[in-house]
């Protein structure tokens, strides 16, 4: 059995992450960084082209597990940012789950804006973290992210 006190970081920790995974999956919060990035794009599309700008291409089935949604609806979304102009198809394949899309220049630049705009709200939100409390919440971050991952891994 589990000690009371770690009983009771595992909860805070749960409702810290809890807080600021709702934060950056509010699509209220998406309006808001593309408004401030100055980029006109649906907020349904926000994450694929971050998903794909993450990843450097992906396929639709790949992209659909990313993003928790079914694969149709992310190949119709697909298809809206192919008809933008901000994604391309990465080869031919007849099956369209199969097929594989990487940011053209365009979505480069959309996605390059979102960063700036994402990396100026982060500097105002933080404004008063020193360097050396930033990369102790990185490497603390990143090391959570690798331990959540080796461990999603291993459960399915």
């Amino acid at each position: 059995m589990l000690d009371v006190k770690v009983q009771r970081i595992y909860d805070e920790l749960y409702r810290s992450l809890f807080e600021i995974v709702s934060f950056f999956i509010r699509p209220k919060q998406d309006r808001l960084l593309l408004q401030k990035a100055g980029v006109a794009l649906d907020t349904a599309l926000f994450p694929l082209m971050m998903q794909i700008a993450q990843h450097g291409e992906l396929g639709i089935v790949e992209l659909a597990s990313e993003v928790d949604r079914d694969h149709s609806t992310v190949s119709r979304q697909v298809d809206k940012l192919v008809t933008h102009g901000l994604v391309a198809p990465t080869d031919q394949v007849a099956d369209r789950r199969a097929r594989r899309v990487r940011l053209t220049e365009a979505g480069e630049a959309i996605t390059d804006k979102i960063t700036t705009a994402r990396r100026a709200m982060m500097r105002r939100a933080l404004k008063d973290w020193n360097e050396q409390e930033l990369a102790a919440l990185q490497d603390s971050v990143r090391h959570l992210a690798e331990t959540i991952r080796d461990y999603t891994n291993t459960v399915g």
